[in-house]
C-alpha cells in the first residue's frame, strides 16, 4: 500500500506541474451493478480532483479537452468495504453544436484496490486494475452534473477477471 501512496503522490506532483493547480473537485455516489451481491442500493462513493490541461490542444477542437483526474473510492461489497485509488486522463467533449452545456466524457486509467474479493466467487484477480469511465452530463457556470458508468478490470492479466461495474451520479465543482 505504501508504494501505491508514493505513486499517487508522484502522479499528483506531475499533474500539478503540468496543469499548475487543481481546477475541479468531484463527488460521485452510486450503486455496484456487478457484482450484484451487495446489500445497499447506494454502495459506491468517490471523491477526487481534476486538472485542466493543454495536452493535445493543437490537435483538438475548441469543443474538446483533456483533463487529468485522480480519485479515491469506497465500494461496499457483500464481503466488506473495498477502497480504491485511481488516476486517469479524461477526454471531455462539449456538444456546442446542439447545446452549449451538454457534454460527454471518456476515461481509461489505472487503479489500486485494497481487496480483490468483492463477493463470493467474485475475485478480481489482482489489486492493480484498469479503471474505465464513460459519462454524459450537463455543465452549469461553476459546476457539472453527470451520469457515469465506471468499470474495473485487470484486462486479462490474471486468470480471474470478472470485473466490476458501477452506475454513478457525479457532480463536479470548478474551483
Amino acid at each position: 500500500m505504501r508504494q501505491i501512496v508514493i505513486a499517487f503522490v508522484c502522479f499528483l506532483s506531475l499533474s500539478a506541474s503540468v496543469a499548475h493547480a487543481v481546477d475541479r473537485i468531484h463527488i460521485s455516489v452510486g450503486s455496484l451493478s456487478r457484482p450484484s451481491y451487495h446489500v445497499d442500493t447506494i454502495s459506491s462513493y468517490r471523491a477526487g480532483l481534476s486538472w485542466d490541461t493543454e495536452l493535445l490542444n493543437d490537435y483538438l477542437s475548441d469543443q474538446s479537452s483533456i483533463r487529468l483526474e485522480s480519485s479515491i473510492g469506497l465500494n461496499q461489497t457483500s464481503l466488506g468495504d473495498v477502497y480504491d485509488i485511481t488516476a486517469a486522463p479524461v477526454f471531455h467533449y462539449q456538444f456546442k453544436k446542439f447545446d452549449q452545456k451538454a457534454f460527454f466524457e471518456i476515461s481509461a486509467g489505472i487503479a489500486y484496490l485494497s481487496d480483490t474479493d468483492w463477493a463470493a466467487y467474485h475475485d478480481m484477480g489482482s489489486n492493480l486494475q484498469f479503471a474505465d469511465r464513460i459519462g454524459f452530463g450537463y455543465a452549469f457556470e461553476k459546476s457539472e452534473i453527470s451520469i457515469n458508468f465506471f468499470h474495473f478490470s485487470n484486462g486479462g492479466t490474471n486468470a480471474h477477471n470478472p470485473g466490476c461495474d458501477m452506475l454513478l451520479l457525479r457532480t463536479s465543482f470548478k474551483i
